[in-house]
C-alpha cells in the first residue's frame, strides 16, 4: 500500500523548469525569544536592524527565531559571514536571550522555507493600501491605475475596480478582501509524499523597510529529493525559494516561472 501512494505522489509532481543560481557560503542562527511579546520582538528587531542597516531574513518557530544569510543578489552582494554575526549578537543583547549559531550537517540534508501564501496579491495589496494612508497616492483614477497594474485577482473575488469614485471606498473595500489563498501543512504533506520532515513556521523578515511576515513551512529531506520541493513551489505560485544544503555549507536560490525580477549571478 504505501509502494502504491509512493508511486501515486510521484506521477502528481513532474519535474518543473527552474533557474537555479550560484550559492554563497551558508550561515544560520538563531536566539530564543522567552516570554517576549509579539509588539516588543517587533520593535527590538526593528531598532537592531535600523542600527546595523541590515535586513534579518528568517522565520519564528516553537519560542525562537532563526535567521540565515539569505543568497539573493538582487540588490549587491550578500553580506559576509562576520555581519551575520555581528547581527546575531545585537539581536540577542537586544532581546536579553541567548544566541546560537548553526552547525552542518552529516547527513545529505536540505532545508527550505516554503511560504504557503498563493502568489503575492495580498503582499502587493498591503503595499498600495500603505501607500494611501501615507497620501502617496490621493487621486482615485492614479489609484485605480496602480491597482490594476499591480495587483492580481480582484475580478475573480468580485471587485470592479470602475465602480469606485473615491479613494476612500477603494481602499477600505481592497482592504478588507482577502487575496491571498493560504495552503496547509496537510497539503504540503500530501504533495511531497515520505521522506520529509515539514514544521509549521512563520517567515518573519525585518530590515529599515519595515517588516514582512506569512505562514510557510520548513521542509527538511534528502537533497535527492529537492525536484518535489520545486514543483511544490510552483504550485503554490511562489516567485523563489531558498535552499540550504546543510551538509556541504552552501545555500542558493532558486527561480520558478513566477519569478519577475531575477536575481543576479
Amino acid at each position: 500500500m504505501k509502494q502504491e501512494k509512493h508511486q501515486s505522489t510521484q506521477e502528481k509532481i513532474k519535474k518543473v523548469e527552474v533557474r537555479e543560481l550560484a550559492p554563497e557560503e551558508f550561515w544560520g542562527g538563531s536566539v530564543t525569544l522567552g516570554e517576549l511579546s509579539e509588539e516588543e520582538f517587533a520593535q527590538r528587531i526593528g531598532e537592531v536592524a535600523n542600527e546595523l542597516s541590515f535586513t534579518y531574513s528568517g522565520y519564528r518557530v516553537s519560542g525562537n527565531y532563526y535567521f540565515s544569510r539569505y543568497p539573493r543578489r538582487a540588490f549587491g552582494p550578500v553580506a559576509p559571514v562576520g555581519k551575520y554575526q555581528e547581527a546575531l549578537q545585537k539581536l540577542a543583547e537586544k532581546l536579553g536571550t541567548v544566541g546560537n549559531e548553526e552547525k552542518k550537517s552529516e547527513q545529505p540534508k536540505f532545508r527550505v522555507l516554503l511560504g504557503l501564501q498563493e502568489g503575492y496579491a495580498e503582499h502587493k495589496k498591503r503595499g498600495v493600501i500603505e501607500r494611501i494612508g501615507k497620501g502617496e497616492i490621493t487621486d482615485i483614477e492614479k489609484a485605480k491605475e496602480i491597482v490594476r497594474v499591480e495587483i492580481d485577482g480582484l475580478s475573480e473575488v468580485g471587485i470592479d475596480i470602475d465602480k469606485f469614485s473615491s479613494i476612500e471606498e477603494l481602499r477600505d473595500v481592497i482592504e478588507k478582501t482577502n487575496l491571498g489563498k493560504n495552503h496547509t501543512l496537510a497539503e504540503v504533506q500530501e504533495a511531497l509524499g515520505e521522506g520529509f520532515d515539514l514544521v509549521s513556521a512563520e517567515i518573519y523578515s525585518a530590515g529599515s523597510w519595515g517588516k514582512y511576515t506569512e505562514p510557510a513551512i520548513i521542509i527538511e529531506g534528502d537533497k535527492s529529493q529537492l525536484q518535489k520541493v520545486y514543483a511544490l513551489a510552483e504550485k503554490f505560485r511562489q516567485a523563489r525559494i531558498a535552499v540550504e544544503d546543510l551538509q556541504d555549507g552552501q545555500a542558493h536560490m532558486v527561480e520558478t516561472k513566477y519569478c519577475e525580477d531575477p536575481d543576479k549571478e
